[in-house]
């Protein structure tokens, strides 16, 4: 699973385009849409506002693997070895 989002020419997360909960299988589609539907749309909303140029080739998407989790929904540390607890005497 992945998360994706858009960003702009300047670093920043373009609102109401993080995906969460996207699977692998469905990534590159979820790539393709922000970057030929979303970031055109917004970039004709912004350029040359106070001077800005937005471009939507100028566009990326950042894709994060999301942290795995347990059945109860608790973040599991794959890279933590496994430890011994306590056991009372």
């Amino acid at each position: 699973m992945f998360e994706l989002r858009l960003i702009d020419p300047y670093g920043h997360t373009v609102p109401g385009t993080i995906n969460t909960h996207v699977p692998a299988a469905n990534a590159a589609e979820v790539e393709k849409r922000l970057l030929d539907v979303t970031a055109p749309k917004h970039a004709g909303r912004w350029d040359g506002i106070n001077g800005y140029r937005f471009h939507a080739a100028d566009y990326r998407v950042q894709k994060t693997p999301e942290p795995a989790v347990d059945a109860r929904g608790t973040f599991l540390d794959l890279l933590a070895a496994p430890r011994a607890f306590p056991t009372a005497a």
